[in-house]
This record gives C-alpha cells, structure tokens and sequence, in this order.
C-alpha cells in the first residue's frame, strides 16, 4: 500500500469510530434522560414498595457491563449529576457511587463474570446494597431528618429502597441491551 491509501484507510476508519461515539453519546444522553425523568415524575405516581427505584443506577450498571470500564465511568458520572439535578439534595454522593458501580462493573465484566442476566442480577444485588448505604450518608449530611431514629429510617426506607431496586433490575437489564445492540449497530 501506499502512503496515500494508509492515510485514506487510517482516515476512514477514524470516522467510523467518531460516528459510532456521536451515536454513543446521543442514545446513552438520550436514555439516561428518559429514564431521570420517568423516575423523577412517573414513579412518584406508583412507587414499588412505597419506593421509587433507582433506574439511573441500573441503567449505568448494565451500561459498564455491556460497554467497558470507561463508558460506564463517564456514563456513571453524568447519571450522578443528572439525578442531583432533577431532584437531589445540595451535597450528595451520587456522582461518586455512580462513577464506581460504572467503573468498577466494567473492571469485572468479562473477566470474573460473563456478560449475561444472572451476572447482571449478581452485580445488581451487591449495587442495590451499596445504594441504601449511600441514602443513609444523604440522610446524615441533610439538616431536616434530627427526628428520625435509624430503626425508622432503615424500616422505612433502607429496606424498601433495596427491594425495589432489585425488582427494577430485569427491565432496566432489557433496555441495556436493546440500548448497546443500538450502538453496536453497523450502518
């Protein structure tokens, strides 16, 4: 080959990788949208278990286990600031627990588990843990909640807010991988 018909294949082959992470960028943006607003409007409308789930956190779950360690970082990272935004308290950890069930998915996708539902149900089980713990900090830093005691808090909320993102888990599972076969997707 020539030097011209490496630059001309080097060049094609780079736009394909740049239309193939604009598509990236819209459809996750777009879901990760969708799904803020659903669970931001819709779901205090018929909560699970007096609970609304958290899809954000699932959705990045599923995202890191389908698209990598990076993807799911930055995906995590915008999840985070999303929720916080349409609805969050002023300080919240969200960002940061999203950041790691995103990056740290995608570490051990592929490598300690298969990419597959029950190992997408395994690592919701343990994030669905990691998030109650996370509501118990925001309920620490928030000023407004001296008169509830733990018992009531872990009864009332911890509890219900696990349950109910476990029985969220198998759709959000569904739209994860019709979301990555839509990026994969060849022209």
């Amino acid at each position: 080959m020539t030097a011209l018909q490496n630059d001309v294949t080097r060049n094609a082959a780079s736009a394909v990788g740049f239309s193939r992470m604009r598509r990236r960028i819209f459809i996750y943006g777009l879901t990760l949208l969708t799904l803020s607003l659903i669970q931001t409007t819709v779901l205090h409308l018929v909560p699970i278990l007096g609970i609304i789930p958290d899809l954000c956190l699932l959705f990045v779950l599923g995202t890191a286990m389908f698209d990598g360690a990076e993807n799911g970082g930055a995906v995590g990272i915008a999840a985070g600031f999303l929720e916080n935004a349409l609805g969050g308290v002023g300080i919240s950890l969200l960002p940061l627990l999203f950041f790691v069930v995103g990056y740290g998915t995608g570490l051990l996708a592929g490598k300690a588990l298969a990419r597959t539902f029950p190992s997408y149900m395994i690592f919701a089980l343990v994030f669905c843990l990691l998030r109650p713990a996370i509501t118990l900090a925001d309920i620490g830093l928030s000023a407004h909640t001296s008169g509830f005691g733990l018992n009531a808090i872990t009864e009332g909320t911890l509890v219900p807010e696990f349950f109910a993102n476990l029985v969220a888990a198998p759709p959000m599972y569904l739209l994860v991988r019709k979301t990555n076969r839509l990026i994969q997707k060849k022209k």
